[in-house]
């Protein structure tokens, strides 16, 4: 495996409707370039507008495997549930499935010679939407309940933390540094606010999850053999 780190999802890891440069793994990349870890790699977005796990299973040996990762970070789910395509038990098989995918690359299957880790699967809890905020400005008018779609992110999120699997809570990160907006729609961290449109982050919104996601990468640089 390459010191290479793959962010693959829907449209926050592809930092809608930011540029590639200010998304969450676009800001890690350019940390970790500037010298301000402890560890190097590459990291290489693979975010996609719109996505559904189902999606991003489908393109995950292109997307993913064909990287040779040492790691790749899955976040998804808000979509499957806005679009009615899957609940919390599918959206938690398809990220299985990817884990086992990335587990069972370069592993050389029964030949020792071959043996390796394979690319480390870690999974990112998705984060709330605040349900007043994106009934106003995301997809508004089709009658989407996001409120319901917040209690099938939290489903997710604990089918995630109770899957066994190298996990960053990104979602109660994310619910701390909103003052909880993802229920009430009150949290105005730094200024800015959270969210954009009730549903992706601002400027603020996406350099927290970096950060997030920074602080995890060096608890975790020696686990993923970055050190």
């Amino acid at each position: 495996m390459k010191n290479k780190l793959v962010f693959i999802g829907n449209s926050i890891v592809n930092g809608f409707p930011m540029s590639r440069g200010r998304s969450f793994p676009g800001l890690v990349r350019a940390a970790i370039k500037a010298g301000e870890t402890t560890f190097h790699a590459d990291v290489i977005n693979k975010g996609a507008n719109g996505e559904t796990t189902a999606d991003i299973l489908r393109r995950f040996e292109h997307d993913v495997l064909e990287h040779e990762p040492r790691a790749v970070f899955i976040m998804t789910g808000t979509n499957d549930f806005i679009y009615r395509e899957a609940g919390p038990s599918q959206c938690m098989e398809n990220l299985r499935q990817m884990a086992d995918m990335g587990r069972a690359e370069g592993t050389g299957g029964n030949d020792e010679a071959g043996a390796g880790p394979g690319i480390i699967p870690v999974f990112m809890t998705p984060i709330a939407v605040d349900a007043e905020k994106a009934g106003r400005m995301w997809m508004a008018g089709l009658g989407i309940d996001y409120e319901g779609i917040n209690r099938q992110i939290g489903e997710f999120s604990d089918l995630i933390r109770q899957s066994g699997e190298l996990f960053i809570d990104t979602g109660a990160a994310w619910q701390e540094f909103t003052g909880d907006c993802g229920q009430e729609g009150t949290g105005q961290p730094l200024g800015g606010g959270a969210y954009l449109d009730g549903v992706h982050p601002t400027p603020e919104g996406y350099e927290f999850l970096a950060d997030t996601v920074l602080t995890w990468l060096e608890e975790h640089a020696q686990q993923l053999g970055l050190k």
